[in-house]
């Protein structure tokens, strides 16, 4: 793709708000089946929809430089596979891209 790490981490981050926005409504709604996340990958134009538990979101979730991807949208570009379910793949962003999702988290939090 030849993506910049902040190009990188910014669109993976605009995907992470909207799930979290879903998984926030799933939540409030009590929705114990599995919730359609949108994937969280570089790709501005990707509209790959993957069912997971709100479980299995959690855990993602409770690493700031993890996201959610389509299997195969792995680039290995500013990322790392750190698991691999039926479905959906777990990446880190590593490097400068680490650092900024970091930097966005963090400032989130205490807002």
């Amino acid at each position: 793709m030849g993506l910049s790490a902040e190009r990188v981490a910014k669109n993976d981050l605009a995907f992470k708000d909207a799930n979290d926005r879903i998984r926030g409504a799933a939540a409030g709604h009590g929705i114990a089946e599995r919730v359609p996340f949108i994937c969280e990958c570089a790709d501005s134009g990707c509209t790959q929809i993957l069912q997971l538990s709100l479980a299995e979101y959690e855990m993602i979730r409770t690493h700031a430089r993890r996201f959610l991807h389509a299997v195969g949208h792995y680039t290995g570009e500013h990322e790392m596979v750190v698991e691999e379910k039926p479905g959906y793949t777990v990446v880190e962003k590593v490097g400068r891209a680490g650092e900024i999702v970091e930097e966005i988290d963090s400032d989130a939090r205490r807002s």
